[in-house]
């Protein structure tokens, strides 16, 4: 029982908080762009607005576009209840999770891409076409990088390999997770439709990938699209941030450390935000030929994490 109420509460707590550091990012953009910036809860109430809102769904489109935005959701909230946040116990664990993590994400993608494709749009195709490539291309650094920890810890368990490494600690950090960190941070860009490879702020022909699938959305669809991409990037930052910043994920359930682990976790959360913001601020968005080389980089980097590992 104690172990559901733990799973439950890891799964409301990256609900909740994403639509946060999604305005988080935004108003860091904006403090460095000499802006005031909007509300940090702004995310939440556009969430709301939009829920209200009336569906507009083209008469020519299939039962795809009624489906997707319901099981995009359901599969960004299927992959946090694999998600261990600040305790091991989560809702769903067995060997090979962290595999299947990311495969459930991949879920998403292809349902999301189904849609843009079931417009019957220039812009809903070109869309699909470009996040399916970009989907296609990270995989495999991804993927790379999750055998590094597969590898160091002797589990395919996400739950395991958090508490491993939280036990090895910040005092030995093999060289090679600094390869893995630089390749994580271009993946989850890539993944999460972010500058240099996207830009989810603007809606021109050239620069559009996530918003040219979704740009005929509308009302309570638009809004399960939206949350599911806040979600899903709530989800790479607390990855990351357990992996490469090993502090307060502890095995102990009293009340005390359990506030304590929340409170860090969500400190390592936005700490992992703004290199993010940073990011965005400092290049521009790259030409989508330019994509693969990039991914391509990802890839070498968490090649040399995996071998530096093994030398």
């Amino acid at each position: 029982m104690k172990n559901i109420i733990l799973g439950f509460l890891q799964v409301f707590i990256v609900v909740a908080i994403s639509p946060f550091i999604k305005t988080f990012i935004h108003k860091i953009k904006c403090i460095l762009r000499g802006q005031k910036g909007p509300s940090l809860f702004q995310a939440y109430k556009d969430l709301y607005k939009l829920f209200n809102k009336e569906v507009v769904i083209s008469k020519d489109a299939s039962f795809i576009s009624r489906i997707a935005p319901y099981m995009v959701l359901i599969s960004t909230l299927w992959a946090v209840t694999f998600l261990p946040v600040f305790s091991k116990y989560t809702l769903l664990s067995f060997s090979g999770d962290i595999i299947a993590l990311v495969y459930i994400l991949a879920f998403g993608i292809f349902f999301i891409a189904l849609y843009g494709l079931d417009q019957g749009s220039a812009f809903g195709g070109l869309g699909s076409s470009r996040e399916v490539t970009i989907a296609a291309l990270a995989e495999s650094s991804l993927m790379l990088i999750i055998f590094t920890f597969a590898l160091q810890t002797g589990s395919t368990n996400i739950g395991e390999i958090f508490e491993k490494v939280h036990e090895i600690g910040l005092s030995s950090v093999p060289v090679s997770f600094a390869f893995a960190l630089i390749s994580l941070l271009l993946v989850s860009l890539a993944e999460n439709a972010r500058i240099p490879f996207d830009n989810p702020e603007t809606h021109l022909e050239l620069t559009m990938v996530h918003e040219a699938m979704i740009l005929e959305t509308s009302g309570r669809h638009l809004a399960l699209f939206e949350l599911s991409s806040y979600i899903k990037l709530a989800i790479y930052l607390t990855v990351a941030s357990n992996l490469f910043f090993p502090i307060g994920f502890y095995k102990e359930t009293s009340i005390l450390l359990l506030a304590l682990s929340i409170v860090i976790f969500l400190i390592k959360v936005l700490l992992f935000s703004i290199p993010v913001a940073l990011i965005e601020m400092s290049i521009a968005k790259f030409r989508f030929f330019r994509v693969p080389e990039i991914l391509t980089l990802a890839f070498i980097l968490s090649l040399i994490s995996l071998i530096v590992y093994h030398v």
